[in-house]
């Protein structure tokens, strides 16, 4: 992980000078914001982000979850022509799940660290990452059940490619593969696609109703669908390039 962040910084630095002299929209230079050229995926469960929500899975028990993330902008370059912008993040959070509401224990714990390469041209945008997961169980859970700790993690190439049609609407899909998986399985690949709509309630746009939904489907699960919606009411404006 150490050595791919520094090789990206390496890249950045090295390609500053012949990038910073185009004439382009999307400015060039060190910590842009990370959210400018590909616009987090809201209603992915994993995306990350600040959460506090409640889950009741079908035939399983309620589950509280508590979700502290967030990405980082290193360097921007703006393409030539002014036709779009080539962006190195990276990004870190925690997905923590408790038993709700029987006794608050801590069932698991999630840490997830990655480092994305976003590209935006036109109306569409793209996110090709390399990411780490590495769940652990909680330690109620530990001392409750007696289980021995296992290490489970998984190192994955990650793309996704979106388009927006117009403001209101914007469809996406991705492709995931596994490098490498703890404890060792055959089954590597994954597919994820969605869509939100989003709707301005408020002339200067600074309030927004959206609906996103998220489609995934993993092999290690027999390619089963799963699935994840929210509706609810943003405020903010949409993130400008430039």
């Amino acid at each position: 992980m150490k050595k791919i962040i520094l090789l990206y910084v390496f890249l950045a630095v090295l390609a500053a000078p012949a990038w910073g002299e185009l004439q382009s929209p999307f400015q060039t230079g060190l910590a842009p914001l990370p959210d400018e050229l590909f616009e987090p995926l809201t209603a992915d469960p994993r995306e990350l982000h600040f959460a506090l929500r409640c889950a009741a899975p079908f035939k399983d028990e309620t589950t509280a979850e508590v979700a502290v993330g967030h990405y980082y902008g290193i360097y921007r370059w703006g393409l030539p022509r002014g036709i779009g912008a080539v962006q190195v993040n990276i990004g870190g959070g925690i997905f923590s799940r408790f038993n709700f509401p029987q006794n608050r224990d801590l069932q698991g714990i999630d840490f997830y660290g990655n480092l994305p390469l976003d590209i935006s041209v036109g109306k569409w945008s793209g996110r090709f990452m390399f990411y780490h997961v590495s769940s652990h169980l909680g330690d109620d859970l530990l001392r409750a059940t007696g289980r021995t700790p296992e290490n489970n993690s998984i190192n994955s190439l990650r793309s996704i490619i979106s388009r927006d049609f117009g403001s209101a609407l914007r469809l996406y899909g991705g492709y995931t593969w596994h490098l490498a998986v703890t404890p060792d399985e055959q089954e590597k690949q994954a597919c994820q696609a969605g869509f939100e709509i989003t709707f301005d309630i408020i002339k200067s746009g600074n309030a927004q109703v959206y609906w996103a939904n998220d489609f995934q489907w993993w092999e290690r699960t027999g390619w089963k669908t799963m699935f994840n919606s929210q509706i609810g009411i943003k405020r903010g404006r949409k993130p400008k390039n430039g």
